[in-house]
């Protein structure tokens, strides 16, 4: 009998699961505060400007990656590679980005026939430069991929984007492994992803010339940046080591019953 219960409410664990997950990266986001992010080198030498206008003078289809890092953690280690179109020459090449810190990046086709933008990159979550291993064998590695699927586009072309936490066994990776990352998320693409107490959320609009934004954060407590004024690991966190199974599956039944 109980077996059965649990089989009647697996169907709901992922969604509670999800919506409970972008609700604490929503959480954090609040208690940070987008107007605390420090800005970026790439950032800092638009002065203000939107970057898109920018983009508009060097590529007819292309992307501006906004990233936003609520954690206290680096992004460090970027590798990317570019499956269709350009880095843009001054901001195209990824680099490190330090705790509660936002850049931008630029990708696009250099305003050339038959190109479009599309690419994969990554980085390499560290901790005062140090890689968070698990299991003293494998670290994370935050992955990005977008895909503009034409070079012809219209203002209601949808694109697509996908994000993704990976363990390497190696601290470094090659820009060919960058390249099956790009495929697998083409070919599964997820716009929320958590592993552990990482969470990151992608979006993009439609169109040629979209904007990309990228978020990432931590829900655990060594990770939070010093502006958070309070940590949000004493609340429900389904990705708690303590949080159990029969944890779920009550709050579940409990869901199922009104």
């Amino acid at each position: 009998m109980i077996l059965i219960n649990v089989l009647i409410l697996l169907p709901h664990l992922s969604t509670i699961i999800a919506t409970k997950t972008e609700e604490s990266l929503e959480h954090v986001i609040a208690e940070v505060g987008r107007d605390k992010l420090s800005p970026g080198k790439y950032l800092e030498q638009f002065k203000g400007e939107d970057p898109k206008k920018y983009l508009a003078t060097v590529g007819n289809v292309g992307i501006v990656l906004d990233i936003e890092n609520y954690s206290g953690l680096q992004l460090e280690d970027p590798v990317i590679y570019v499956h269709a179109g350009y880095k843009d020459e001054k901001y195209g090449h990824p680099h490190n980005m330090g705790g509660t810190q936002q850049e931008v990046f630029l990708y696009h086709n250099k305003k050339r026939l038959q190109r479009r933008s599309a690419g994969s990159t990554s980085w390499m979550i560290t901790k005062d430069g140090k890689p968070i291993w698990e299991n003293e064998s494998k670290v994370s590695r935050l992955h990005f991929m977008w895909d503009l699927p034409k070079y012809y586009c219209k203002p209601e072309t949808k694109n697509t984007v996908s994000v993704g936490f990976h363990t390497h066994d190696k601290a470094k990776i090659t820009e060919d492994l960058q390249y099956r990352y790009y495929d697998l998320h083409l070919k599964r693409a997820r716009v929320f992803a958590h592993h552990n107490h990482f969470l990151a959320r992608v979006n993009i609009s439609r169109g040629c010339l979209p904007r990309v934004l990228l978020q990432f954060a931590s829900t655990k407590k060594d990770h939070k940046s010093d502006q958070v004024a309070s940590s949000i690991v004493d609340k429900f966190n389904p990705l708690d080591e303590d949080f159990s199974l029969l944890s779920i599956l009550l709050l579940s039944a409990g869901v199922l019953m009104g």
